[in-house]
């Protein structure tokens, strides 16, 4: 299963980059396409607020810069 919004997640686009090539890949195997996947920060905050969170939220629920 993959996660609905990982085509179009402003988090990873906006920080794949800055991400280290294994920290970005962990984060989309664990968040975007696995066990993690109903734990993740951006979509929780989305449910609970109705709108989308800052692109700077990462799965994790830490704010990158």
């Amino acid at each position: 299963m993959i996660c609905e919004r990982f085509s179009n997640c402003p988090f990873f686009k906006k920080h794949r980059e800055d991400l280290a090539p294994t920290d970005h890949q962990l984060l989309m195997e664990n968040y975007c396409r696995g066990a993690l996947m109903s734990r993740c920060a951006r979509l929780k905050y989305e449910q609970k607020n109705g709108h989308k969170p800052s692109d700077n939220l990462s799965p994790i629920g830490e704010y990158l810069r």
